[in-house]
């Protein structure tokens, strides 16, 4: 059954779930696609995993770009291809990736698992959704390969860097599809599975963040609530990956940093890291004047002091299960990523971060006994 509804309209339930799953192979999965400026990709994705569908599956697309509505042959093509489950369409005000996938999340009703994927992504393995349904029963969120076109790696989790930044591991790597899964400290927004139950007790994705470190921040606060998060082995999600999306990508990126740093992070980890992270700041002041940035650094500095109120609220929220150290040991010091340019060779710089990350561990250690 396929249901359309706008923001102010009734949401209309899909086909009733089996009473009898209660888990493992048996989870209802709950597809949440948030479409901005993609719609035309949408039955592309769509069809590369519909027949993989059970019945209390729920399919959710989130149309948060104005004018809202898909073309007359695109909705026909999703009428066609959603044959199991339900598939609905959501008309809503684009408050950001975050919003989005808490407006789909809320739709997809009571399923058991919720799998948020990209609108560039696509599916090709035959089996995926019966991985992603099953997970594993040690993780309470988790994510497949995110991989290229060519095959390669795009990310097989992010990094929880203690600079704030975060980037995608594993880059142009080859996966090898096997069983079994390994912990990672954050799990990509592109192909996102967290169990319902998580979803609730976290409150979703902070909004505040609009778009970029929402899934950071969510998967940090899972971390810290005591969840455990793990890259699937045996399944990939493919990508149409483009890491140049200009100025308002590095706006958002460099706010969001900040906003992640002092939102999330145990303020004892903020006190050992801080020389460090005064570093990091005045090092992308001058990439920015050295890029022609510096309107856009000023800027992004602007909207997250304008945020900070709003940053101390959601900062009370966030459980702390973990102590602070082990907080840390779950963060990353290793400057080898090719994002991050010459630095990423520089034996000097990996000494210094690793020696840096010792010294900060062995004094939390001793402040917090």
């Amino acid at each position: 059954m396929v249901v359309y509804s706008s923001r102010s309209g009734p949401c209309v339930v899909g086909l009733p779930p089996d009473v009898t799953m209660l888990g493992g192979m048996d989870n209802r999965l709950g597809i949440v696609i948030v479409s901005y400026g993609h719609e035309g990709l949408i039955p592309r994705l769509v069809e590369s995993f519909v027949p993989q569908l059970r019945s209390g599956d729920r399919v959710v697309i989130v149309d948060n770009k104005k004018p809202w509505g898909f073309d007359a042959a695109v909705g026909a093509r999703l009428r066609e291809l959603t044959h199991a489950g339900s598939l609905e369409i959501i008309e809503h005000d684009n408050g950001g990736f975050a919003a989005g996938c808490n407006v789909g999340a809320k739709a997809a009703g009571d399923v058991d698992v919720l799998f948020f994927l990209n609108p560039d992504t696509y599916v090709e393995d035959g089996n995926l959704l019966d991985v992603v349904r099953k997970g594993a029963p040690e993780l309470d969120a988790w994510m497949p390969y995110l991989v290229l076109p060519d095959e390669t790696v795009n990310s097989a989790g992010n990094a929880l860097h203690i600079s704030g930044l975060s980037w995608v591991n594993g880059y142009g790597s080859h996966c090898e599809i096997r069983e079994g899964f390994s912990d990672i400290s954050i799990a990509s927004g592109a192909c996102l599975a967290v169990r319902r139950s998580w979803w609730e007790r976290l409150g979703g994705m902070e909004t505040l963040y609009f778009m970029y470190h929402e899934d950071t921040d969510f998967s940090a606060r899972l971390l810290l609530a005591g969840g455990r998060i793990g890259l699937l082995h045996g399944a990939r999600v493919h990508h149409e990956y483009d890491y140049e999306k200009g100025d308002y990508k590095w706006l958002y990126i460099e706010r969001n940093r900040l906003a992640f740093i002092m939102g999330t992070w145990p303020a004892s980890v903020i006190a050992v890291l801080a020389p460090q992270l005064v570093g990091v700041g005045l090092g992308l002041w001058l990439i920015a004047a050295k890029q022609g940035r510096l309107g856009l650094k000023v800027k992004s500095t602007r909207l997250l002091i304008k945020a900070l109120p709003e940053i101390m609220v959601f900062r009370r929220r966030v459980e702390h299960n973990i102590s602070p150290v082990e907080f840390l040991e779950r963060m990353d010091y290793s400057v080898d990523n090719p994002f991050l340019g010459p630095i990423s060779t520089s034996r000097l710089a990996a000494a210094g971060y690793a020696g840096y990350y010792r010294l900060a561990r062995a004094i939390l250690k001793a402040v917090t006994r």
